[in-house]
């Protein structure tokens, strides 16, 4: 049986007893068919595997890595495909459904810069990140289909080696109040209060909060942490209750957008980083906000125990953030030390 498959892929193997081999695959680059050549059972499986293969939207940034994938990576030498391939997984997961025209929009550069920053624990696979993503930014806008790189000249985060000082103090904060929109303003309460990451906060749901705590189960880490509500975040909850209730379509998370709908990810990260932009608010990023709720917490004089308890961190990471990161050019971070020794408190 020998029909003629379009797209079809064929390799040659020469084997250590000098034999060789044809191998086959669903496309260029695509998963290797198992079954024999000729086969009923080869020609159902490349059926199979070519029905499940799907073009991306044409729309969405998705479309110009599928691009840069077919076409410019193949140029790159094998370990360097290999190692690029790993790199563009997190940003396809990231951002791959992300449409053009967010892209191309003001502000869309904080997006990727917060990205970016929740990886600063591991600076050297942001910076590599960073690095893939910035270059298939410019085969977008070498082929036409960007109309601007978003992630030129950012600095390398493995040269630092911290994000020190990198936390939102009441200036930033009440310029990015004044400037942003309710919900985001909204947004940004609730992460100075609970210290807990972008998506956690967004798919928070109204089950959650009992009017006193917040309890809430980490994805990333899978741990349950309960925070206590402040005045000021309880003010802001009961507020969105409110609203909330008077809604003919209830929505089952706390945060929503202007529309009262559950925010997506890309909807939220683009609103974010205009509101970032209109503030004029440079270096600091919404990942931030776990940094400076730590901080805030220990200079109020919480122990490293109880912050880990509310922010979901472990008591090592939160001793690294505090002694490497955020208070280590904190100036009066001994001061206690002099004062107990001559009895003053």
């Amino acid at each position: 049986m020998r029909v003629e498959l379009k797209g079809l892929h064929k390799t040659n193997k020469t084997l250590a007893d000098g034999s060789k081999r044809e191998y086959y695959y669903a496309w260029k680059n695509g998963p290797r068919i198992k079954a024999k050549y000729g086969t009923t059972e080869f020609y159902d499986e490349f059926r199979r595997l070519t029905k499940e293969r799907k073009s991306p939207d044409a729309n969405s940034f998705q479309s110009i890595i599928s691009l840069y994938k077919r076409t410019e990576l193949q140029q790159k030498k094998a370990s360097t495909r290999r190692s690029y391939l790993q790199y563009i997984k997190l940003i396809e997961d990231e951002f791959g459904d992300m449409p053009i025209s967010a892209i191309e929009e003001t502000g869309s550069r904080a997006v990727f810069l917060d990205w970016r920053a929740e990886m600063a624990d591991r600076p050297r696979t942001a910076d590599l990140s960073w690095s893939v993503l910035q270059k298939i930014m410019a085969f977008g806008v070498h082929t036409e289909k960007l109309k601007r790189n978003p992630c030129l000249k950012a600095g390398r985060l493995a040269e630092t080696g911290t994000r020190r000082n990198m936390i939102w103090g009441p200036a930033e904060i009440a310029k990015l109040k004044e400037k942003a929109s309710q919900p985001i303003a909204d947004a940004l309460t609730l992460a100075l209060w609970t210290g807990q990451r972008q998506g956690d906060i967004l798919r928070l749901q109204w089950s959650a909060y009992d009017g006193f705590r917040i309890r809430l189960k980490q994805a990333k880490t899978g741990r349950h942490v309960t925070v206590l509500v402040s005045g000021e975040l309880r003010t802001v909850l009961e507020r969105l209750k409110e609203q909330n209730d008077a809604r003919k379509v209830q929505s089952m998370t706390i945060l929503t957008n202007s529309h009262g709908k559950q925010w997506t990810s890309d909807g939220f990260r683009t609103s974010w980083g205009k509101a970032v932009e209109a503030a004029k608010i440079t270096g600091l990023t919404f990942h931030d906000l776990r940094g400076t709720f730590i901080t805030r917490a220990r200079r109020a004089g919480a122990s490293i125990e109880d912050i880990a308890a509310a922010s979901g961190h472990s008591i090592m990471d939160v001793r690294s953030i505090l002694e490497t990161h955020y208070l280590a050019e904190d100036e009066t971070a001994g001061d206690a030390v002099i004062l107990r020794l001559e009895g003053k408190v």
